[in-house]
């Protein structure tokens, strides 16, 4: 037996040249290069580079919030802007959409504006009080505007323009415009960057709906008074 396994070793080292032994360890090298490129292109192409529970939170939130004020069906318009460069708000318009589902039946309608050579707009950001009146007139028998891209500032014109008004949901990142617009009764609820401190909630944060709370409140008619002062220009 010691003769026979002997001589299959050495046949096997007979078989594995330098050359091939060559050959193998370039392969090996190949693969592993090869699983080291996949693992790099989605780290820094293919995973996404935002909080995607955040976001999807922040999209629930508005769905919620939604349900609330227009009950389980009606008409709605979404302003929103190309999500292409804004990953963020792709997130969160898919989360908004998903939510709906499993509240009711809601004919949505779309409103991207264009954002060429606009760099105003943004998540939460950008909405202008002009572009805001115009989607308002042109949807009489919406029962919601859900603006993805912030609040508008209006002015004592634009407003007199509004004759009647749909409700009004808003994401927005700056609360500056909000103390006029809830006192005019033109929006109902905004979705606003955290701007009370401490927030909410423990200070380790695991789960989607403490980020939420971290980083985001919800502002309605009732809460509008803990808006601070609008910094003077």
């Amino acid at each position: 037996m010691a003769f026979s396994r002997n001589r299959c070793i050495q046949t096997l080292t007979l078989l594995v040249t330098p050359t091939k032994k060559n050959a193998f360890i370039a392969i090996a090298s190949l693969l592993v290069i090869a699983g080291s490129a996949s693992w790099i292109y989605y780290r820094e192409f293919k995973a996404p580079k935002h909080d995607v529970g955040l976001h999807r939170r922040v999209g629930e939130v508005m769905a919620e919030q939604t349900v609330k004020l227009v009950g389980t069906k009606g008409r709605l318009v979404l302003i929103t802007i190309p999500t292409g460069p804004e990953p963020e708000l792709k997130t969160q318009l898919e989360a908004f959409r998903s939510t709906l589902k499993k509240f009711g039946d809601y004919e949505i309608k779309e409103h991207e504006l264009d954002t060429k050579d606009q760099a105003k707009y943004g998540l939460g950001a950008g909405l202008s009080g002009r572009r805001f009146v115009r989607t308002v007139k042109n949807n009489p028998k919406a029962d919601a505007i859900i603006s993805f891209v912030g609040a508008p500032k209006l002015s004592d014109e634009e407003i007199a323009e509004l004759t009647k008004t749909p409700k009004f949901i808003a994401e927005t990142r700056s609360p500056d415009h909000l103390p006029k617009l809830f006192d005019k009764q033109i929006i109902q609820i905004a979705v606003a960057s955290r701007f009370v401190f401490p927030a909410p909630g423990p200070r380790k944060t695991k789960t989607a709906q403490q980020w939420f709370d971290k980083r985001y409140q919800i502002v309605a008619a009732d809460s509008v008074s803990t808006i601070p002062p609008a910094e003077q220009p």
